[in-house]
């Protein structure tokens, strides 16, 4: 049995070298290269008390150390919050919502400001609508700090890339 666990991890670590996998985010010098160029992107403030809190996930995400002082590129982000009510009982109260976090970021050179990539994520989250306007509301903000969290993480992992592809290309 640990023999056959042991040989099936073998194969697996061997696949995965054969088909070029390589992590994100580790120890060789690519990928030091990526955490250092996240740790040059200045990350501009964010309106609004959401754009506050996802800021400061990014901030913990892509500069854990600090902002330089001498950024190479500058990431703006700007957020939209909708909120559907579902659940609708027969006195057209409702009992459940769906918030959605939509977040359009913005790589640019610090510089030049020349737009290096943007895009668009979003993060859908739901709570519970209850009695209580203070449990609805706590609820509510929950479902929004999770779906800050996300954006935070998915901007993380796409800027990542964007870096390690521009290493790959023998740029920067």
């Amino acid at each position: 049995m640990l023999w056959s666990k042991l040989l099936t991890g073998i194969l697996i670590a061997l696949l995965l070298q054969g088909c070029g996998f390589r992590p994100l985010y580790g120890d060789n010098n690519a990928n030091a290269s990526v955490s250092n160029s996240l740790a040059l992107t200045r990350v501009e403030v964010v309106p609004d008390r959401i754009g506050q809190k996802l800021r400061n996930f990014l901030l913990d995400r892509i500069n854990p150390e600090g902002q330089s002082s001498r950024p190479l590129y500058s990431l703006r982000v700007v957020t939209n919050t909708s909120r559907t009510d579902l659940g609708i009982e027969r006195d057209e109260t409702a009992t459940r919502a769906i918030m959605v976090l939509t977040a359009e970021y913005v790589l640019a050179d610090a510089a030049g400001g020349a737009v290096l990539i943007q895009g668009t994520t979003q993060s859908t989250n739901s709570f519970n609508i209850v009695a209580s306007d203070f449990a609805t509301l706590s609820g509510e903000n929950d479902a929004l700090d999770r779906a800050a969290r996300e954006i935070s993480d998915d901007i993380k992992t796409r800027l990542g890339l964007y870096f390690s592809r521009l290493k790959q290309a023998g740029r920067r």
